[in-house]
């Protein structure tokens, strides 16, 4: 047998293999759920003279879902972010998502989230706002007043 058939035969055998290495990913991914994990986005947290402000990044986060809880003791965070998936132009969303996708690496974190952190005692936790900028949260916490 001459080389260049061996080699041919070797390139579909590396093929043959990394189709089944995709089909193996492929329903770990789609038939088997992991545990339950709930992940922390990354915060920033400034005191400043009239008030805390916090920056918490939630890239891919839709606003109407995060949950925002402020109490006299704790500042809490939690809500869910969508898997990122990929999106053909030129096909409709429902036509691209059936179509088989080898998944090289999956670094972003999806699912529930949730941050807690603890606030000093000389905030006003009934007069918070929030403001998302470029996929950041701001929430800003007044101090109270003093008489």
């Amino acid at each position: 047998m001459s080389r260049e058939i061996r080699t041919i035969r070797l390139r579909r055998l590396q093929g043959q293999i990394g189709e089944v290495a995709y089909q193996i990913t492929k329903l770990h991914f789609s038939r088997f759920q992991e545990p339950k994990h709930v992940w922390s986005p990354p915060m920033n947290a400034f005191k400043c003279s009239s008030c805390l402000r916090v920056c918490v990044e939630l890239a891919g986060v839709r606003p109407e879902n995060v949950q925002v809880e402020v109490s006299a003791e704790r500042l809490v965070i939690r809500g869910y972010r969508a898997t990122p998936e990929p999106i053909i132009s030129d096909e409709p969303i429902e036509a691209t998502r059936r179509k088989p996708v080898r998944v090289l690496t999956m670094e972003i974190h999806h699912g529930e989230f949730e941050r807690e952190i603890e606030l000093p005692e000389d905030l006003d936790p009934e007069r918070f706002t929030t403001q998302w900028d470029n996929g950041l949260l701001w929430i800003l916490i007044p101090r109270k007043a003093h008489a």
